[in-house]
């Protein structure tokens, strides 16, 4: 009896990535597969891994509109069909890679994020080795610098981005639109009653949850401000802050004195979360957004960081699946309108699960399984 094994690569650029991962994780386990998660910036140092994951989370923080510019430069190099920059930066963590693999007895390679994927496809290219190499998306489009890469195969999130990474010069027979693999836990449906219970929440309330990422991006408090003008006593809005400890200071001490409003530290129990409330102000994240989806959650997108983030939106929208807001004072509006419409919170609940699959994750660990 043989047992297969993965070195799944992954960034801590967001909570997105290895949510991913763990995503893929639990389905290997039910798969009988081993694994083993690294950065594939670590196979540089250390020190390389911190300074990319904390240069990434600040720009998100402090300054996302620079993530903006990162964001269009790319698409220009990308134009200019020339290898970009960034692979070649990823292409020397190809040769350390490739040996860990061959002396850790690994038989694939999975990636949830970009700079593994380019490394995959240097050690193909550039060292001429072979070794099987999937790719997981987790964004509705195709972010800048992917069409460096050619693996053996692509995860996309829906069908409807197939066309464009062929016409990016990715093989059709790469490409497999299994969904974006989120945690089985958004799938399992608690009912509204017994959530908030879980949670000490009023029964009696509209609930609200306001996500600001992982890493507590986005203007939230312009979002609370608006929310908190519009919504009656009725109402309570709960913001989930991540791991942005300082964000969470200012909120709480802000409202103090109003306890239509509280805070959420980072929470493993986000599915609960979404079982519990009415309605879902979040930032655009591909994983975020997909993981509203599977639990049918009412979703209005707020604050897309310009780039992948924005397409997100759209994307969504586009479906159904979400209402798209450009500021705060139309998020809030919107949050108000949709709380009062079981009419519209249906229909969008509806779409959400016509466009994304649940079981995403296990239908990778499927295919790798039967690729090997």
């Amino acid at each position: 009896w043989y047992t297969m094994k993965v070195l799944i690569l992954s960034c801590s650029t967001g909570e997105g990535h290895n949510s991913a991962a763990a995503a893929v994780r639990a389905a290997f386990d039910s798969h009988g597969i081993e694994y083993e998660q690294r950065d594939p910036v670590s196979f540089r140092s250390d020190r390389a891994t911190e300074i990319v994951n904390a240069t990434y989370n600040n720009i998100i923080k402090k300054a996302p509109g620079v993530f903006g510019v990162i964001y269009k430069a790319g698409e220009i190099v990308d134009n200019s069909r020339l290898k970009s920059p960034i692979y070649k930066t990823n292409a020397v963590l190809a040769e350390p890679i490739y040996n860990y693999v061959r002396k850790n007895g690994f038989d694939a390679i999975l990636s949830t994020h970009l700079f593994g994927m380019e490394a995959c496809t240097a050690i193909r290219y550039e060292l001429g080795r072979e070794i099987p190499s999937f790719g997981v998306l987790t964004d509705y489009t195709m972010v800048p610098f992917f069409d460096d890469c050619r693996l053996d195969c692509f995860f996309t999130p829906h069908e409807a981005l197939t066309k464009d990474l062929v016409a990016a010069g990715i093989p059709e027979e790469t490409v497999r639109p299994t969904g974006i693999p989120v945690a089985p836990k958004f799938s399992r449906h608690i009912p509204k009653a017994e959530a908030r219970e879980k949670l000490g929440l009023d029964q009696n309330k509209k609930i609200f949850v306001v996500m600001s990422g992982g890493v507590g991006g986005g203007n939230v408090t312009g979002i609370c401000s608006e929310l908190m003008r519009v919504l009656g006593s009725d109402s309570k809005v709960y913001v989930m802050t991540g791991h942005n400890d300082d964000l969470r200071a200012k909120l709480e001490n802000e409202y103090a004195a109003n306890d239509r409003i509280a805070t959420v530290p980072f929470t493993k129990e986000v599915n609960v979360w979404f079982n519990a409330a009415d309605i879902l102000l979040s930032k655009a994240g591909g994983l975020s957004s997909t993981e509203a989806a599977v639990a049918n959650i009412p979703l209005i997108h707020v604050g897309a960081i310009p780039g992948c983030e924005t397409a997100n939106a759209e994307f969504f929208e586009a479906r159904g699946m979400s209402i798209n807001t450009k500021d705060e004072f139309k998020a809030a509006k919107a949050a108000l309108e949709l709380s009062r419409s079981p009419e519209r919170q249906q229909k969008m609940i509806e779409c959400q699960r016509r466009e994304i699959n649940p079981d995403a994750a296990g239908k990778i660990a499927d295919f790798v399984k039967s690729f090997i």
